[in-house]
C-alpha cells in the first residue's frame, strides 16, 4: 500500500459527506432491503453484508482494487460495530 492510501478515518469522514451519518445511510439501505427481500434488516447488518461483498470481491481482485476491497471491507466492519452498539 502507496503512501497514497487514504486513512480510514479520513475515508470515513469523506464518506459521510457524501452519502450522510452511517446510521441513516445504513438505515435507507436497510429499509430498501426489507421492501425487497420481505424480512427484517438492521443497519448494522447492512454493514456486514458489504463486508462480505468486498471479501468476496478480494478474491479476483489485485494490486489497488485489491487493497481498496481490504480498506472497505475493514470500514464496513467498524459502522458494522458502531452501528451495532448503536441498537
Amino acid at each position: 500500500m502507496g503512501s497514497k492510501k487514504i486513512s480510514n478515518k479520513r475515508l470515513k469522514k469523506q464518506r459521510g459527506k457524501e452519502y450522510g451519518s452511517a446510521s441513516k445511510s445504513f438505515g435507507r439501505i436497510a429499509t430498501l432491503w426489507e421492501a425487497y427481500l420481505g424480512f427484517p434488516i438492521k443497519a448494522h447488518e447492512v454493514a456486514m453484508m458489504m463486508v462480505l461483498l468486498k471479501v468476496s470481491r478480494s478474491t479476483t481482485a489485485s494490486g489497488f482494487h485489491l487493497d481498496d476491497s481490504y480498506q472497505d471491507a475493514e470500514i464496513y466492519l467498524q459502522f458494522a460495530k458502531e452501528l451495532h452498539k448503536e441498537g
